[in-house]
């Protein structure tokens, strides 16, 4: 076999790919001759009984059974060396049948015998993935059956014609082998190529399960403690995205949380909540309030992201359950939802100012500050739940949502977010197109009891 620039490593998986090439290929031939033989065979004692005599016979039923036999060897050809050997077969097969055709009709194929040589050649040589070694055997048999059948049959008027005839067999082989040679340098490069850029896949995708997994490190679980119960369901568009939020018990009495939108999906925008995630972990460190802590990573993402063209929508806010106080910052967010358990309204805790990495360098420290009482219940939500698109292009909308949070207010905060997950699977109309993060806290009334 000819020197093969296929790396080490490719080698069984090249074997296998050309043995799967050859499989298909001469089970495609074979189902070809069989029908086309079949076809003679049937028109001939129809049609043309006067031109089919019994010399005929035994080449027509010989092609059709040794196709016939040839698909029956391919289950049992595991190796590429076994389908090679059966490609062969075949091809010599095609070749003698265009050689002897013209012995039992000499007067109509008496000039057309070459023809035929040449079309069996072709396709037995061209249409298979021969190196040109092969196919130099190929074209040597056919070269070597021309003659000896037509120097024993004296078929031809001269011996001119069958010179010329013998000269355009071997070109034809010549120019086969020459085209094999340059065609097997150029698939073995194609392949090289495609299994460099599967490695380099499987390589990528290692990596973005390993950063999924570190993204996902980041999405706090769900917790049950004292003063309320926090309930979390992410849900990415992609591999990762960029949906963010973090809560912490600041002391028993006092919970902060963050909830923050980043412009895109995917690897752009997990990494900058990656980075935010440690700013924002600091900023709570430091006891800021909601409004002074968004303040403070507007600066930062000003700094490490205006020139990404990366926005962000974010909200905080500071539960303190000894003053039942909600203070919080809404910087181009969507409303955020404060669930009044004793009457069942709803107050929106509405956007104050723009979003984030527009670069606006306003002095002003943007929150609210309101009431609220034990068991009340807030919803924090990112966009990508009330811009779900159901049928038409309508939107699952602030209504909805609002809705949604009034009907099923007495379900515990973890499964109030699984209907709600529900309820949008039903309602979009086509996959999922943002991200979702839920973010619901159950504040606890206290137990009087004893």
């Amino acid at each position: 076999m000819e020197r093969s620039i296929i790396p080490s490593r490719f080698l069984p998986d090249y074997r296998i790919e050309l043995s799967r090439v050859f499989r298909a290929k001469i089970d495609l031939y074979c189902y070809i001759v069989m029908a086309v033989f079949a076809l003679e065979l049937g028109a001939g004692l129809i049609f043309f009984r006067h031109i089919l005599n019994r010399h005929d016979l035994p080449g027509i039923l010989g092609a059709i059974v040794f196709s016939g036999l040839l698909l029956l060897t391919a289950p049992m050809a595991k190796t590429l060396r076994a389908q090679k050997g059966r490609a062969f077969l075949f091809s010599l097969l095609l070749i003698l049948i265009a050689i002897l055709a013209p012995v039992s009709q000499p007067e109509i194929m008496r000039y057309m015998g070459i023809g035929l040589v040449l079309l069996a050649l072709f396709p037995g040589i061209l249409l298979l993935p021969w190196n040109w070694m092969e196919a130099s055997l190929i074209g040597l048999f056919a070269v070597v059956n021309f003659i000896w059948v037509y120097l024993v049959t004296g078929i031809y008027v001269n011996k001119e014609v069958f010179g010329i005839n013998i000269i355009w067999l071997v070109l034809a082989t010549v120019i086969s082998a020459a085209i094999k040679r340059s065609e097997e340098v150029l698939r073995q490069k194609d392949f090289i190529s495609r299994m460099e850029i599967a490695e380099k896949n499987a390589i990528m995708a290692k990596e973005l399960d390993l950063a999924k997994k570190v993204h996902k490190s980041l999405v706090p679980h769900s917790i049950q403690a004292e003063p309320a119960d926090v309930a979390v369901t992410y849900k990415p568009m992609f591999y990762m995205g960029g949906d963010y939020a973090k809560f912490q018990f600041i002391d028993k009495e006092k919970l902060i949380f963050v909830l923050a939108d980043v412009t895109g999906h995917g690897v752009s925008a997990a990494l900058l909540v990656n980075r935010m995630h440690t700013e924002i972990e600091r900023l709570i460190r430091e006891g800021l309030m909601p409004g002074e802590l968004l303040k403070e990573l507007e600066g930062f993402i000003s700094r490490e992201f205006g020139k990404t063209g990366m926005l962000l929508t974010a909200f905080c806010g500071l539960l303190d359950f000894a003053d039942d106080r909600l203070v919080y910052s809404n910087h181009g967010h969507p409303p955020q939802i404060l669930f009044q358990s004793s009457d069942k309204n709803i107050v929106l805790m509405r956007s104050q100012t723009f979003l984030m990495g527009i670069g606006l360098e306003a002095a002003d420290i943007w929150h609210n500050d309101i009431s609220f009482e034990k068991g009340d219940r807030i919803i924090l939500f990112t966009d990508g739940i009330i811009e779900a698109k159901g049928p038409g292009e309508d939107l699952f909308g602030q209504e909805r949502l609002e809705a949604f949070a009034k009907d099923n207010s007495e379900l515990e905060p973890l499964d109030f977010n699984r209907k709600l997950v529900r309820e949008l699977e039903d309602f979009r109309d086509g996959p999922q197109d943002d991200d979702i993060f839920l973010l619901t806290i159950q504040t606890k009334k206290k137990n009087t009891a004893g």
